[in-house]
């Protein structure tokens, strides 16, 4: 039995874990894994200079590779150290027989001493690198597993294999392929290769949407005046490459305030984006290895009734309101235990119990006594400026913003009002999978939840490192960094980048940096094999019709949700040619996650129900 792996990054080790440690003595196994990046992939390969900076954004406490017994019908487990645990014990050793990983590594393992801190990216992949070694020893007599460093450009099938046409041309037959892809690079919009070449024509600096580690941000110095288009979770790794990494210095002060020392060659930056405000800090973690919110109101039985009365869907706005109110419970129960509550241990408890049965929680909560409550609407959370004074001093208010979201991050991500309840999002985002697997959405509702939900998620949810977002204090503080009011649009002048905002704001500068990722939308992938796959049909974008008969795509490859096998233009099921992961993002829902340890982690559920898919047929 022959299997491919197309993608060396959690979701391909997952696969590959499980083929080996599920299959029985006897079955003769050879698993090939290939992918143009090292072990861990891209996003986490070790090898690119500037993955040695950029943090993660999950604390390391909470980052595995290995299953558990958590699992949903994944097989026996093999138990392995989680990555703090694998950094305590493992690492160490490991680099120093090592020695291709830079040293760099090695001083990281020494500064990591708490659960709770965030790893750079590269050392991911060097926890992914001793996995996969790991695994290499736990190979049997009649199994291989092997690692080509290369990209697969096409495949194609060839009675009842499939025949993998590699980067440097070399054929390779298999049985069984597994393609875990991960972010690909996309074609550029008309407006993004206009702004190229403008760029190239007027001696101006354009960087295009993709990973911050791979650019070249060399260029940059004190002499550009540069546009970030983005304020997501690439911004905060270009405000990382930008500042510290041109040789400034981040210290505290006095008063334990971080500010910046900058060495002189920092460039100037505007920063915005069309929502308008960065990501939020994520609450200094208080959560244990595989500790999970448990909701009072967004539950299962809760989902099901809003089903039973939209007879079989969900309305969307229903489950908007039924999302809102688990985060508004969990504020105001935060609210309501800090050390500064104005009500009394009886009226604590009092209230609690009749949040339970409220149907409006802050009038609930106003009739015990509190006051200034948070609006708890989608639209207040996502843009808390709106209403704002055109004359207000706009970098002043964002420092206001900016203070106030890391005092309350600085409470935790179980005690503090705000970044407690947005912390939950993580813990209830399997439920909103099955929802989206199991299409308890219209066409029309779901088109809904993808464009207001999506955003309003990610700017709660996915947020960098609390140091990360004080770092953008200090840099405002400074003049070094401005953030625009939302609404930011770039255009051209006659010879720079020009950007304005909703508040009429005109900035201009002779570099533009788009600070995101393209879209996971198939249709303008330019990896060799989506293309390939999309232009013969294999790869098709599953279609949703909505109430009034017009039609919608989402951006995914179509799949059979059962199988993880790829359904092609004819709806045909091509049997043993696998995929899961981002390449399935609008399909599925929120597929960028790291494995967590003891949470039944979709990265690892699913990986290991294709493998036993494939065991099955041995």
């Amino acid at each position: 039995m022959q299997v491919a792996i197309i993608g060396a990054g959690p979701r391909g080790l997952a696969v590959a874990e499980r083929l080996i440690n599920l299959a029985s003595d006897d079955l003769p196994i050879n698993v090939q894994i290939y992918d143009p990046y090292a072990i861990g992939g891209r996003v986490w390969d070790p090898f690119l200079p500037q993955n040695q900076q950029f943090l993660m954004n999950t604390v390391v406490d909470q980052v595995t590779l290995f299953n558990d017994d958590s699992i949903e019908n994944g097989g026996k487990p093999l138990s392995g150290p989680n990555m703090f645990q694998w950094i305590e014990n493992e690492a160490k050793l490991f680099l120093d027989s090592h020695p291709e990983f830079d040293v760099s590594y090695l001083n990281q393992v020494s500064r990591l001493k708490s659960p709770n801190d965030f790893a750079t990216r590269g050392m991911m992949g060097i926890y992914a690198a001793w996995f996969f070694e790991w695994l290499t020893k736990r190979v049997r007599h009649e199994q291989t597993i092997n690692f080509t460093q290369q990209a697969v450009n096409d495949l194609k099938k060839i009675g009842d294999k499939f025949q993998l046409i590699l980067n440097d041309g070399t054929l390779m037959l298999a049985d069984f392929v597994v393609m875990a892809l991960g972010h690909s690079d996309d074609v550029l919009s008309d407006e993004e290769q206009y702004f190229q070449d403008f760029a190239g024509e007027k001696g101006l600096k354009y960087v295009s949407p993709g990973h911050p580690s791979e650019a070249n941000l060399t260029q940059f110095d004190e002499t550009d005046t540069v546009i970030v288009r983005g304020l997501g979770l690439s911004f905060f790794d270009y405000l990382d490459a930008l500042t510290s990494e041109k040789g400034g210095q981040y210290v505290r002060d006095e008063n334990n305030e971080l500010v910046y020392v900058p060495s002189g060659k920092e460039p100037h930056v505007i920063a915005g984006s069309r929502g308008g405000f960065p990501l939020h800090a994520r609450g200094v973690n208080e959560k244990a290895t595989s500790e999970l919110y448990q909701p009072k109101f967004f539950t299962f039985p809760a989902l099901e009734a809003l089903k039973a009365a939209g007879n079989g869907q969900i309305v969307y706005k229903e489950f908007e309101k039924l999302v809102l109110k688990e985060l508004n419970y969990k504020y105001l129960i935060n609210r309501i235990n800090q050390p500064d509550s104005s009500l009394t241990y009886g009226q604590s408890e009092a209230l609690k119990s009749a949040l339970l049965t409220s149907v409006d929680l802050n009038i609930t909560a106003q009739t015990f006594g509190l006051s200034n409550l948070a609006s708890f609407d989608l639209d207040s959370i996502v843009n808390p400026a709106k209403g704002i004074s055109n004359d207000v001093d706009y970098t002043q208010w964002m420092l206001a913003y900016l203070d106030q979201d890391i005092k309350d991050a600085l409470l935790g991500n179980k005690s503090a009002p705000f970044a407690g309840a947005f912390d939950i999002m993580r813990d209830i985002r399997d439920k909103i999978r099955y929802v989206v697997e199991h299409d308890y959405f219209s066409a029309d509702d779901y088109e809904t939840f993808l464009n207001r939900f999506k955003s309003f998620d990610v700017l709660i949810s996915v947020g960098p490192p609390l140091e990360r977002v004080e770092q953008l204090r200090a840099l405002i503080k400074i003049g070094l960094f401005k953030i625009t009011a939302p609404g930011i649009k770039v255009d051209t002048t006659f010879n720079s980048f020009r950007a304005t905002d909703s508040m009429n704001h005109v900035f201009e500068g002779n570099a533009l940096i788009e600070a995101r990722l393209g879209p996971t939308d198939i249709s303008v992938s330019r990896n060799p094999l989506i293309v390939s796959l999309r232009d013969r049909g294999i790869f098709v974008k599953p279609v949703k019709q909505r109430h009034d008969g017009s039609t919608y795509q989402l951006g995914a490859a179509n799949i059979d949700k059962q199988t993880f096998e790829v359904l092609d233009e004819a709806g045909e099921k091509i049997e043993h040619l696998y995929l899961y992961g981002i390449t399935l993002e609008g399909l599925k829902w929120f597929g960028t996650v790291i494995p967590r340890p003891g949470v039944n982690t979709v990265v690892l559920r699913e990986g290991a129900w294709i493998a036993q898919r494939i065991l099955n047929y041995a």
